[in-house]
């Protein structure tokens, strides 16, 4: 996605985009935009800025799945049933698990095992992508919408914010990465508040606000040739993709594999969806429901989508705008920003 903000005034805005940072994190590109401070005793710009990435550097280190010392690996190697466990990691697991109960368990926090047979094993390397086109001629002509693990090993969890614990049974391997970069930039926007105008793009789940009622156009990208599919337009609130594109390879036997399973079956899903655009008001909120519609399939996505609109595309690149989403301003004044960084589902 490429984010550009606009106003809905012809007013001069104060200070413009003091801070627009890019840099990697994640396995993605990250991207924080920060205006200037609206009221007495907000810090500057480049000093939140410097918050925030420690912030992120920090959820990265702690959270990711292929880091041997972070918390999740530790918990996930813990014998015990009931494991003592960070604050951060409490609230990374505790909003996985409202993930997974907003969508019927299609966003499923125990799919690591199945990822993992599919050969999603170490932290993505690019050079291992299959072209999407290409993958969907290998999949066959099948599609069919997911379906939740009927076991619901996710309910077996229970975060202890007074324990200070997390209790699953032994051997249930967790993986936050479902919605983790939703939730990051959701913690990123607490650091946030009080600047005219800001946002914080996660490898494109993209959180915004700001006092000043900016509109930020943002311009969502076609999933098989990568050029503008269609435009959304965002106040405040959230906005994410999620789709096959970014990580899809072959698996050690030939077949085609990629990162969003059906946890029914525990295998990459071929749905008749290959991109959704979703907003909600939170990341953590729009990753899910983008998910949760893409593994649902056309019909359902529908659905999921109308409360507060998405952008849906079908296997043959036909995209469907569904809901109601915000027109466009007035009055349009564009702001220096340069093209953002590109999403990863």
């Amino acid at each position: 996605m490429t984010l550009t903000s606009r106003s809905e005034t012809d007013a001069t805005l104060p200070g413009m985009v003091p801070v627009d940072h890019r840099f990697s994190l994640m396995g993605t590109h990250l991207r924080l935009v920060i205006g200037t401070p609206a009221r007495p005793g907000v810090p500057a710009p480049a000093e939140t800025d410097e918050r925030v990435v420690a912030l992120l550097e920090d959820y990265e280190a702690r959270l990711s799945r292929f880091r041997p010392g972070s918390d999740l690996a530790r918990l996930n190697a813990d014998p015990r049933a009931t494991v003592p466990a960070s604050p951060l990691l409490r609230d990374a697991v505790r909003a996985a698990l409202e993930a997974a109960e907003r969508t019927g368990g299609l966003v499923d926090p125990t799919l690591l095992p199945a990822l993992e047979a599919a050969g999603y094993r170490e932290s993505w390397d690019r050079a291992r992508r299959v072209p999407l086109a290409e993958a969907l001629a290998a999949a066959g002509t099948e599609r069919r919408p997911a379906g939740p693990d009927p076991a619901a090993r996710w309910r077996e969890i229970a975060v202890d914010a007074a324990a200070g614990t997390i209790t699953r049974p032994p051997g249930l391997r967790l993986d936050t990465g479902g919605t983790g970069k939703g939730h990051a930039a959701d913690l990123a926007a607490e650091l946030l508040d009080g600047y005219d105008a800001w946002a914080v793009d996660c490898g494109g789940d993209l959180r915004v606000g700001g006092t000043a009622g900016l509109v930020r156009d943002v311009e969502v990208e076609h999933p098989f040739t990568g050029e503008t599919l269609d435009r959304v337009r965002v106040r405040t609130g959230a906005i994410a993709t999620s789709g096959l594109r970014s990580r899809i390879w072959r698996a050690a036997n030939g077949d085609i594999a990629h990162h969003l399973l059906d946890p029914a079956t525990g295998e990459p899903a071929f749905t008749g969806l290959v991109a959704v655009t979703a907003l909600a008001p939170t990341a953590v909120q729009a990753e899910a429901l983008a998910k949760a519609a893409l593994l649902s399939g056309p019909g359902r996505a529908r659905t999921l989508l109308a409360r507060h609109g998405g952008i849906a595309v079908h296997d043959d690149g036909t995209p469907e705008r569904v809901g109601r989403l915000e027109p466009a301003p007035r009055v349009r004044i564009r702001l220096p920003l340069p093209a953002s960084t590109r999403s990863a589902a």
